[in-house]
């Protein structure tokens, strides 16, 4: 994207719901924001986190689209092509009259730029003809259909991100005091981005002020004073009572998305492919951001600090030491957890930076890094392994760097997502001392890394409770990662550490495999590093690695606790590893009541207790039989993360809904009936026996006793009942009562057996339609009495399998051993854990 080759500019678009454009190319529409836009089909869309987050697309009526104009313009990207090289001192920067600079509310909904975006770019193919004219005439044009002001705003500068106006030629029409006049002024270096975003704004009288600053551009050195002479400008508009942000020529403008490597040497990288030279014009971040994210990017000169519009006005001095973040970075939600400095200081040998990710996309995105030295002689060891350890606990992700040299290094950190790749940040370091004791990090596969990833899933390990691959320890504390799973899965696994033996470390491990959940309990003796290295093994007794953790000791952000907190945060482990609800609750709550930070362990607490309530749901669901119920506890189920790991629940709770629908189908007959049907069942003196047979097998079902049933006449009494005790009403109102114990429906079947189909129906069609409701009423009761448990729900059910010892792991994959010697009763299990505690 961006580069300077010579391509055919073009806009690419993308819209959820796939509708194709119904309108002419050149035709002008009328806009209403509100209203659905058909526009055409395109290949992608913009990563989740760097847009608008719909929380139900499949229940929601309006269309999202979301647009990316990718190479307007062929712009020659040499040099700090981030900064605007034009100048306008003509001008008039702000005007008495206007509201003095305060910080405003931030604009919250953006759902409708995308709409504008989309209908300004589609209705303005026609460059030069829209362009022409004056400020006023072609402001008018642009915005006359939009309201509120923010959305003329977003118009007028999405209008200016696809006019190419920097490599478009420029004809008579171009004439001073018209917008193609100025457009071409900026190509001559005679006016700026902002200037035309001015004098739009200005001729429909929305105030809009230039602001002038400094830009930390791309080829900024990190930590130095290089930005004195990055000149730019951007504007300040008044739209609803608020002063928003714009910087249109940074919208307009591809931005790298790679560090500048001058006098740098690459010493370590796990980017395994590098992203393009420059990133998408259309670079929405810079249109009305949080001004306490923009001042990381521009700071205004000294005389005009006022229109920083945050609380309090930081310095030139804190702008250079303020971390060097990318736009990604903030449209991505991400948050910097750790020292807030664009140079950070090693600690005996050591450096840590953590950014938080959004809990909407954190399992969707992934940190790489690369790591260079000043050294341009720099010789990389084979034995130091890898330097930089990049990996998630829960929300947050943690890049460590070890090092075995001192000297002086800088850290550029990417985002990826899906195929996307964006540049967030660099930080410099300076270690003065390096790691004295320095022990390699262990080893795993780089395709597999450390933390859950596809190759887990696949394996048929699902839910983990550890989504990250880093797990804080400290010695002799107990912790359990667990994973869901749907299939008899035969696991083993291994604990290393550098320079120790790994069958030593392999009875700090024990696993436990039940029919749904797979439970590993970690319980490490001292400190130090060590990998948790997890391996399915196929029909060939091979083993594949699945999944690695990483065990540290060495959480320097988490302060230390009181002996109420320490509790508090032992007993939500144990909760979480266990099936209580409200004891999780409890949990949950002391933790939060002795207040403790919603950490990792409180993160994992939640999102137990959401799966145990999701499977509480279906199950409670099935029990009842009660189809509202059901029908919101598989939507809730399957809208949730754990859709996977609950597909057997879910087909459960599917297999009951089918059956109470089919057993509507069964009642239709019996309820379409009138009374006059009714009563020429009970106008048989001496009934058939299969028309008898049916009849007390209904009222059977119905809650009536056998005794009362075999004298005809009690049935016709029956019959001839009329409203709520009537036969109708009762049948319709069946799944809502008490349904028949076992002994019952055992008569029931009994005599619903004894009657062929054939005979009722030539005995009596009324008769017939409630012979096929009975047997309606059976399928269903014996689908339900099949589905309405799950096959764990009893700690008696679980089939449990420890692998807590090495020969009998190693038997079992050679064969010498059969696979069901290798399972324990729940008994058996019990006795073993607490064996094995004990041992510990």
């Amino acid at each position: 994207m961006g580069s300077g080759s010579s391509k055919k500019a073009k806009v690419q678009s993308k819209e959820v719901d796939g509708a194709k454009t119904k309108g002419k190319k050149n035709a002008r529409r009328k806009s209403n924001v509100k209203k659905s836009v058909d526009k055409p089909e395109t290949a992608r869309q913009p990563p989740k986190g760097l847009r608008k987050h719909v929380t139900d697309r499949r229940k929601s009526d309006e269309v999202t689209r979301q647009i990316v104009a990718l190479e307007a313009e062929n712009l020659l990207l040499e040099g700090v092509w981030e900064l605007e090289k034009g100048v306008d001192n003509e001008i008039k920067p702000t005007d008495v009259s206007y509201p003095a600079p305060r910080p405003g509310k931030p604009v919250t909904d953006t759902s409708t730029f995308s709409v504008v975006d989309f209908e300004v770019i589609m209705n303005n193919m026609n460059e030069s003809e829209v362009a022409s004219g004056t400020f006023e005439e072609v402001a008018t044009r642009l915005t006359r259909e939009y309201t509120p002001e923010i959305l003329k705003v977003r118009a007028l500068a999405t209008w200016m991100s696809c006019q190419k106006i920097r490599t478009r030629q420029y004809g008579n029409e171009a004439k001073p005091g018209t917008v193609l006049g100025y457009m071409k002024q900026i190509k001559d270096l005679q006016g700026t981005f902002a200037g035309l975003l001015t004098l739009l704004c200005r001729a429909i009288e929305i105030p809009c002020v230039i602001v002038k600053g400094v830009y930390k551009s791309h080829c900024h050195l990190v930590g130095e004073d290089d930005v004195v002479d990055s000149k730019c400008t951007w504007n300040a508009v008044h739209v609803d009572g608020n002063w928003q942000l714009v910087h249109p020529y940074l919208m307009c403008t591809p931005l790298a998305t790679q560090t500048c490597k001058d006098n740098w040497t690459l010493v370590e990288t796990s980017v395994e492919a590098q992203g393009p030279k420059s990133g998408a014009v259309l670079n929405t971040f810079f249109f009305a951001p949080k001004p306490s994210d923009f001042i990381y990017f521009c700071l205004p000169d000294e005389s005009m600090s006022y229109w920083q519009l945050t609380e309090t006005n930081s310095r030139y001095t804190h702008f250079l030491k303020a971390p060097f973040l990318r736009p990604a970075f903030f449209s991505s939600r991400m948050q910097l957890k750790s020292e807030h400095k664009s140079v950070l200081l090693s600690e005996a040998g050591k450096c840590n930076i953590k950014i938080q990710c959004h809990q909407e996309n954190v399992n969707d995105i992934s940190i790489m890094y690369e790591l260079y030295s000043n050294d341009t002689e720099f010789e990389r060891q084979e034995e130091w392994g890898d330097l930089v350890l990049c990996g998630r606990n829960e929300d947050t992700w943690n890049i460590q760097i070890k090092f075995p040299v001192d000297g002086t290094f800088k850290i550029s950190l990417f985002a990826k997502l899906e195929d996307w790749f964006f540049w967030i940040g660099d930080f410099k370091i300076v270690c003065d001392v390096p790691l004295s004791d320095y022990v390699p990090t262990p080893a795993v596969p780089r395709g597999i890394g450390y933390g859950p990833c596809t190759v887990t899933e696949e394996a048929g390990l699902l839910s983990p409770s550890h989504e990250g691959g880093i797990v804080f320890y400290k010695p002799k504390e107990e912790h359990v990662i667990k994973f869901l799973n749907n299939e008899k899965l035969l696991l083993s696994h291994e604990i290393e550490q550098t320079g120790k033996e790994s069958e030593y470390l392999h009875r700090y491990c024990k696993m436990v495999i039940r029919k749904s959940e797979v439970d590993f309990v970690i319980n490490l003796p001292s400190s130090g590093e060590y990998a948790l290295r997890i391996y399915k093994v196929d029909e060939l007794g091979e083993r594949h690695n699945v999944c690695n953790y990483l065990f540290t000791d060495s959480d320097e952000g988490r302060k230390r606790e009181n002996v109420f907190q320490r509790k508090a945060r032992v007993k939500l482990r144990q909760m979480t590893a266990e099936h209580d609800i409200e004891a999780l609750e409890s949990a949950i709550q002391k933790f939060s009541n002795v207040r403790l930070p919603h950490d990792d362990d409180y993160l994992r607490g939640m999102r137990r207790l959401k799966y145990l309530k999701l499977k509480k749901g279906l199950r409670d669901g099935r029990m009842r039989r009660h189809e509202e119920t059901l029908c919101k506890a598989v939507d809730d189920a399957e809208d949730s993360r754990f859709q996977a790991a609950l597909q057997p629940n879910i087909q459960k709770a599917r297999d009951i809904l089918e059956s109470l629908r089919s057993l509507d189908i069964h009642c239709h007959p019996v309820l379409e009936m009138d009374q006059k049907t009714i009563s020429e069942i009970a106008n048989f003196t001496k009934p058939p026996r299969d028309v008898h047979n049916t009849m007390i097998a209904t009222y059977l079902l119905l809650g009536e006793e056998k005794p009362f049933l075999q004298k005809w006449g009690n049935i016709q009494a029956l019959l001839r009942r009329q409203g709520k005790e009537g036969i109708k009403q009762r049948v319709n109102q069946f799944r809502d009562g008490p349904m028949p114990n076992k002994t019952t429906l055992q008569q029931v079947q009994k005599l619903h057996d004894s009657v062929p189909k054939t005979y009722i129906v030539s005995a009596s069609l009324s008769a017939a339609a409630f012979y096929d409701w009975v047997s309606g009423v059976l399928s269903y009761l014996n689908n339900s009495s099949q589905n309405a448990t799950d096959p764990d729900d009893s700690f008696e059910a679980d089939i449990l399998y420890d692998q807590y010892d090495d020969r009998k792991s190693k038997e079992l994959e050679d064969g010498n051993i059969s696979q069901d010697e290798g399972f324990l009763d729940s008994q058996d299990i019990e006795t073993s854990t607490r064996t094995n505690t004990a041992i510990q």
